[in-house]
């Protein structure tokens, strides 16, 4: 497995981890979120939606389907500035901010890792 997909593979257990607390735990991770807690079904739906997308990135990265690497770069690049707008426009807690670093951290890692894989 080589850098890219190993990044794309911690980046889906971070989601799937998400996931799990989504729909285990909705409340807790509300409030640390500092949004209100809430007995609507939605954020659990979210947090299914959110594992489903965390294990599309474990399955590319261990089937080496490396077309699907840089797109995953772009989007969440786009998802960063997403929270970070979010956040500015005050629509989001400032907690919001803690997510747009890990998707640029993690976006920033498997872009430089598709890099180094092409020079090599």
């Amino acid at each position: 497995m080589d850098a890219a997909a190993k990044s794309l593979v911690a980046y889906g257990a971070y989601l799937l981890l998400n996931a799990i607390g989504l729909v285990f735990a909705p409340n807790t991770v509300l409030v640390l979120l500092g949004a209100p807690s809430t007995n609507e079904p939605w954020i659990r739906v979210l947090g299914l939606v959110v594992g489903e997308i965390g294990y599309y990135f474990i399955f590319a990265a261990r089937r080496g389907l490396s077309t699907f690497y840089p797109t995953t770069v772009y989007v969440r690049f786009v998802a960063s500035l997403v929270f970070v707008a979010l956040v500015i426009t005050k629509f989001g807690p400032w907690q919001l901010l803690i997510f747009a670093a890990v998707d640029l951290i993690a976006a920033s890692w498997t872009k430089l890792s598709i890099k180094s894989n092409s020079e090599a």
